[in-house]
């Protein structure tokens, strides 16, 4: 629901119990309390944090310094997870634009089927207060490359990173100001798991067993290392 439509209803409720006062007075008080409280991180800690909740969050990471390795990256892991350099992605403009060939990937451009084991696509932005990443599905990016896979790896660049769920939303707003939003607005935070009432927890219930962060960037190795993602393969050759 939108600022103005809250407004609107919280002044009407308002209005049938005090008689005279307008939903501008609302907005007002609310106005006046200031922003909420928030635990996100500032920009110097942004990066860290969010690292550390993915690895929380069981989410693996490849550092890459720029597309060609971001594109190596990918081959690797799909090689070593799936003895294949075939894979499945969407139309976004933002994958068709990397150098595949440098990897030897072979992608097809399509929505996933039950068949895939690997899915990739591109992330809008990082959350650092959550280790979430955010997806829009629309005609480009099919919701199926999200949920139907075992394996879903997701390209994210380091400057898209945001502090908090507020920033992410935000600028979704800024996204989409002169359109409709799109389908869905999915935000990522780890491998699909599910868990009965003894506690016995399962992965790929509903959605992939891995996710897997292709983030293309300057990342520290050290930075890696300390927080959880220590793997050799970790940072692209």
């Amino acid at each position: 629901m939108g600022d103005a439509s809250s407004t609107e209803i919280l002044g009407r409720v308002h209005r049938n119990q005090y008689g005279t006062e307008a939903a501008q007075s609302i907005a007002d008080s609310l106005a006046a309390l200031g922003p909420a409280p928030s635990s996100a991180p500032g920009p110097e800690q942004a990066l860290e944090t969010f690292l550390d909740r993915l690895a929380i969050n069981q989410v693996t990471v490849q550092a890459a310094s720029g597309r060609s390795d971001a594109v190596k990256a990918i081959a690797r892991f799909m090689y070593e997870t799936h003895n294949t350099h075939r894979v499945v992605a969407g139309n976004d403009p933002r994958l068709a634009a990397l150098p595949w060939r440098d990897g030897g990937v072979l992608v097809r451009f399509d929505k996933a089927n039950q068949d895939d084991p690997v899915s990739i696509s591109y992330a809008r932005l990082g959350v650092a207060e959550t280790g979430s990443l955010l997806l829009y599905s629309n005609r480009d990016n099919p919701a199926s490359n999200n949920w139907l896979v075992q394996d879903h790896i997701i390209v994210m660049d380091v400057r898209d990173l945001v502090g908090s769920l507020a920033d992410a939303w935000q600028q979704v707003r800024k996204d989409y100001a002169d359109a409709p939003l799109p389908r869905g607005v999915h935000f990522i935070s780890g491998p699909s798991s599910t868990g009965d009432i003894i506690g016995h927890l399962v992965k790929g219930a509903h959605g992939p067993q891995q996710v897997h962060l292709v983030l293309i960037g300057h990342i520290d190795r050290d930075l890696l290392v300390q927080t959880g993602h220590s793997s050799p393969s970790a940072v692209a050759d």
